[in-house]
C-alpha cells in the first residue's frame, strides 16, 4: 500500500559494494514513498555529495570502507538532520553503531521485508518529529515540555538548528522543539515576516536591529547570513 506523503522521501546508499548497492537501490526503486538521489562507492564521495545537498533524508551507510568508514563519515557530520540506517555484514558494529543515534542497523545478506521494516522506523521518527501543529490564524502552535504551546508569530526573534531540533527564540522563553529547519520552515510560508538566512537560521525581520557585512543582529545575537541566501535577503529587506 503506498504511504501517504506530501513528497518522496530522499534517500542515498553508500557502499564500497556494487551488488550491495544496486540490491538497496532495487528496494528504494520499488517503494512508492521512497527516492534514490544518489549512490555512492566512497565515504569520501558521499561527504562532499551532503556538503551541497542537504534534501537527503535517509543515509543507507556501509560500515567498512576504504580511506573513509561509515562512522568516520558520520563524525563529519555534526548536527545533521540524517536518518541513517547502518548496512554491514558484520554484527559485532551494532552496539557502536546506536552510540551515533542511528534509525537502523541491518546486516547482509538484506531482505526486503527488513529493509521496509527500517524505512517504517523512519517514518515514525518523520512523523513524532514533524512536532510543529497546523496553524491557526495568526498563531503557531508547537509541541514542547510535553504540552503543546501557542506561540504569537510576532514574537519569534530567530529560529535556531540544534541537532535533531529546533529553538525558537522569543521575547518571553526560549522553546526546544523536536522538528527538522526544513519543517518549521514549511509551517512559517504564510507567516511573511519570516526569512531563512543561513542552513541553521530562520530569523524575523521585524526584530533586526542592523545587518553589518555578511552577520544580522537581532536582540543582541550576531546571525550569520548564508552566501546562497545573502541575495534574498537583501531583497526582503529593499534596502534604500
Amino acid at each position: 500500500m503506498k504511504q501517504e506523503l506530501e513528497k518522496a522521501i530522499n534517500c542515498m546508499v553508500v557502499d564500497d559494494d556494487k551488488v550491495s548497492r544496486s540490491i538497496i537501490g532495487h528496494f528504494i526503486n520499488k517503494t512508492d514513498y521512497l527516492h534514490l538521489s544518489h549512490t555512492c562507492e566512497s565515504a569520501i564521495d558521499a561527504h562532499n555529495i551532503l556538503l551541497k545537498d542537504h534534501e537527503i533524508d535517509i543515509l543507507f551507510l556501509d560500515i567498512e570502507m576504504p580511506e573513509m568508514t561509515g562512522m568516520e563519515l558520520l563524525q563529519t557530520l555534526k548536527n545533521t538532520h540524517l536518518n541513517i540506517v547502518f548496512t554491514t555484514s558484520r554484527e559485532k558494529y551494532a552496539v557502536k553503531a546506536f552510540e551515533y543515534n542511528v534509525q537502523d542497523y541491518l546486516v547482509k545478506p538484506i531482505n526486503y521485508s527488513r529493509f521496509l521494516q527500517a524505512t517504517q522506523k523512519v517514518l515514525e521518527r518523520i512523523d513524532s518529529g514533524n512536532q510543529v501543529h497546523e496553524n491557526t490564524p495568526g498563531f503557531l502552535f508547537v509541541r514542547a515540555n510535553h504540552k503543546i504551546v501557542k506561540i504569537d508569530p510576532k514574537d519569534i526573534y530567530y529560529i535556531e538548528a540544534l541537532s535533531d531540533y529546533i529553538l525558537i527564540h522569543t521575547i518571553s522563553q526560549k522553546f526546544v522543539v523536536h522538528s527538522t529547519m526544513k519543517g518549521i520552515e514549511k509551517k512559517l510560508e504564510s507567516f511573511k515576516d519570516f526569512l531563512r538566512v543561513h542552513r541553521s537560521f530562520i530569523i524575523n525581520v521585524l526584530h533586526i536591529d542592523s545587518v553589518q557585512d555578511v552577520n544580522v543582529s537581532i536582540h543582541g545575537k550576531s546571525i550569520p547570513i548564508g552566501r546562497s541566501y545573502k541575495n534574498q535577503f537583501i531583497d526582503k529587506l529593499n534596502v534604500l
